[in-house]
């Protein structure tokens, strides 16, 4: 059975199962860095990084409980690409297929549901992507919107 809840009801379920934003952050962090499923990651303030993996050392501190280690290693998140960012940077994750996709995945993107309303405050999709992924043009976004709905 599915149920449809309005943004504010999703935020309140997250909050009552994670605690906080950061804590469900730290969630998803975990569990890309033990599967290593690409991910986009994006920054209150700076571009994202694009298709990156999140380093085993995350994950391998929480199996093995080194969890005295978690706000050092939080501080200095390693990502696959050599960029590093402190859990208070990360506006959002957006995990990507593992096999990531191909130009004829890309193309045959559906636009259409960019323009439907689904923020918290009735934002478009396309303008959650173009201020989360710090877009200065249209084609920018498209690009973002064309990764991002399939994923």
């Amino acid at each position: 059975m599915s149920v449809d809840l309005t943004p504010q009801e999703a935020m309140k379920r997250l909050e009552q199962h994670f605690g906080s934003r950061e804590g469900m952050l730290v969630h998803q962090l975990t569990a890309l860095s033990v599967s290593g499923q690409p991910t986009d990651v994006t920054f209150f303030k700076r571009k994202p990084i694009l298709n990156v993996r999140v380093s085993t050392k995350l994950g391998a501190g929480r199996i093995y409980g080194l969890e005295g280690r978690l706000p050092q290693l939080l501080r200095r998140i390693e990502f696959s690409n050599g960029a590093t960012a402190s859990l208070a940077e990360i506006w959002t994750i957006h995990p990507m297929p593992m096999e990531g996709f191909s130009q004829a995945d890309l193309d045959a993107v559906d636009l259409a549901q960019a323009e439907e309303p689904h923020g918290p405050a009735g934002e478009t999709l396309r303008k959650m992507i173009r201020d989360t992924y710090h877009c200065k043009s249209r084609s920018e976004v498209d690009y973002l919107l064309r990764r991002y709905i399939p994923s």
